[in-house]
């Protein structure tokens, strides 16, 4: 079964009871499901294919609105289950070394925080998890065990998010490195529109 779960995050002018900021937390408690989140509607193609192939159940959550404009290739492609992308790797060079992984619709906000940090001399890499269930732990101890500091960033809330799942696995490996999450706090969030 495929769950194409939309109004993921923030859902503006739909009221406050539209808004998608809880399915996370109870998506990770369901055993032996697979759980996704695109960064744009190309992405999101290839993960409602994917879907189409598993025979585990299929969350995809994607949010109401505008997609990012990007084109969609004639052929969609089957994702490797659990597999994050690198969009920016570390260089290197310069200071401290900064990890960020935005879920999602959170991949321009997190594209841009990485240039401005990379203006300012931190060295930046950029991870698209995809997943949420399962996270691709390999790829993600790796850029643990090499950043200063790891910043998640989701369009939901903060406990027992997509940055929770991250602790769980460095709390897991032994991975000592300071994560800060950037998401929704414990609360209900009124209704107002994008602006305000």
């Amino acid at each position: 079964v495929i769950f194409c779960m939309d109004r993921a995050g923030l859902s503006a002018q739909d009221g406050p009871t539209h808004h998608g900021l809880f399915d996370i937390s109870y998506v990770r408690s369901v055993p032996n499901c697979i759980a996704m989140a695109p960064k744009d509607e190309d992405e999101l193609v290839d993960m409602m294919f994917t879907a189409t192939h598993e025979r585990h159940p299929t969350f995809i959550r994607y949010p109401r609105g505008p997609a990012e404009g990007v084109p969609i290739k004639e052929q969609p492609r089957v994702i490797e289950i659990g597999k994050a992308e690198v969009i920016r790797n570390f260089t290197g060079k310069g200071g401290r070394k900064v990890a960020l992984v935005p879920l999602g619709n959170m991949m321009p906000m997190g594209l841009k925080a990485g240039a401005e940090l990379a203006a300012e001399g931190f060295d930046v890499a950029v991870i698209n998890p995809r997943f949420i269930k399962p996270l691709d732990a390999g790829l993600t101890e790796f850029f643990a065990r090499g950043a200063d500091v790891i910043v998640t960033l989701e369009d939901h809330v903060v406990m027992g998010g997509y940055g929770s799942a991250v602790l769980e696995l460095l709390n897991e490996k032994r991975v000592a490195t300071p994560v800060i999450h950037i998401g929704w706090p414990d609360q209900f969030i009124e209704h107002a529109t994008t602006t305000e």
